[in-house]
């Protein structure tokens, strides 16, 4: 719930922090500092004698790295600047949906039905609020973003399903420090040449306090909170928590930049709730009916 708290105010401020700012020296700076503090928090937390177990693969680690943080945040940044913000959004939308399914496939995560219909009621709800933002478009001169926030979708997903067995082993804020530390080089490369136009709008305090807290919280601190998340929710029922960000979102756009919500837009939000109550409570009834069955099993028939 504070990572979509964290990510839905991002949406509005990051828009005017792109507004202002050339997006890949954005994109350098604000994960500079983000890999700085996971980096320092990672270190404290080593300090105080936390190690990652026996059996983390060096290998395995670097890949999600390079993939999380380097081709997830560039496909991200391209797809948002060749696309409308309502076709992301109704894309990103289906992110929750693909990570469902993917940790089916590949680590044996299952959902009840009840947990099923809870994912579709948000998703509904989620397209729904996406729909009214007004910008949803399907030109030719929106293929190539469309197809870069799909692509980011799919490894958003990919990625969330492959770090919970990783996660066993190595702890959330370790694993995010890491992805961090390791794709930065990646963006700082993307921005080369950017650096001097840019010095103008750097002059600002306004731009600063948006980087900083796109830097701190929506890609430094949100990482590790997320990964925690995954680790003991499981993949799906947590992404399922990404739904609330267009609603978050709406908010924060109401508060910062005076957008009012619709009445269509609040049905939306109200499927979205009602979608993550249903989730809820489907995994909260299965894990009473499996420790009733576990007991059941282990202790046999009463006795007279």
């Amino acid at each position: 719930m504070g990572v979509a708290l964290i990510w839905g105010i991002n949406i509005p401020i990051m828009k005017n922090g792109l507004d202002q700012l050339d997006p890949y020296v954005f994109n350098a700076i604000r994960l500079t500092i983000s890999a700085s503090v996971l980096a320092a928090f990672a270190l404290r937390e080593y300090r105080r004698g936390h190690r990652s177990k026996p059996g983390v693969s060096r290998t395995r680690v670097m890949i999600y790295g390079i993939v999380v943080s380097g081709f997830y945040q560039v496909l991200f940044l391209l797809g948002v600047a060749r696309t409308t913000s309502g076709n992301t959004a109704l894309i990103i939308a289906t992110v929750p949906m693909w990570t469902a399914l993917l940790a089916r496939v590949f680590i044996g995560e299952k959902l009840v039905r009840l947990a099923w219909c809870g994912l579709l009621v948000a998703l509904s709800g989620t397209v729904i609020v996406a729909l009214q933002k007004g910008d949803v478009a399907a030109g030719p001169e929106y293929l190539t973003g469309n197809l870069c926030i799909l692509g980011a979708a799919l490894v958003w997903s990919a990625t969330t399903v492959v770090s919970r067995p990783m996660l066993k082993s190595i702890s959330p804020l370790r694993l995010s420090a890491t992805a961090a530390v390791i794709a930065l080089p990646l963006h700082l490369l993307f921005a080369m040449g950017r650096y001097e136009e840019s010095i103008p709008s750097l002059q600002s305090p306004d731009i600063w306090l948006i980087i900083l807290y796109a830097g701190v919280l929506s890609s430094g601190l949100a990482l590790p909170m997320w990964n925690f998340g995954v680790r003991h929710a499981g993949a799906a029922h947590a992404a399922v928590i990404q739904n609330l960000i267009p609603l978050i979102a709406i908010l924060a756009a109401w508060l910062t930049r005076g957008e009012s919500a619709t009445t269509t837009q609040l049905f939306g939000g109200g499927l979205i709730l009602g979608g993550l109550v249903i989730m809820r409570y489907a995994r909260q009834n299965y894990s009473v009916t499996a420790v009733a069955v576990s007991r059941s099993t282990h202790t046999g028939p009463p006795q007279d």
